[in-house]
């Protein structure tokens, strides 16, 4: 999926496109200036692509990401709740 040239909304700094994009952070330039955010994390809360089928495939990679640290944080709750 390309992500580079992308126009993107964000809830705070509004209407912005993607100028650099990696497997941990995306780079947005806005009318106030380039901030980075957490990829694929910003999606869940800030970021939304105009392209909403690649919207979709991001939100379906942040679930998966969201799900995985939910159970790494059960695994160790029950550690410390089993000594």
């Amino acid at each position: 999926m390309q992500l580079l040239g992308q126009p993107i909304t964000h809830t705070t700094f509004g209407k912005g496109i993607v100028t650099d994009w990696n497997d941990h952070s995306i780079t947005v330039c806005f009318n106030s200036g380039e901030k980075r955010f957490i990829y694929p994390d910003a999606f869940s809360n800030f970021l939304i692509l105009k392209n909403t089928d690649a919207q979709e495939k991001i939100q379906k990679t942040t679930d998966s990401h969201v799900k995985k640290i939910d159970a790494m944080v059960k695994e160790k709750a029950d550690e410390i709740m089993s000594v």
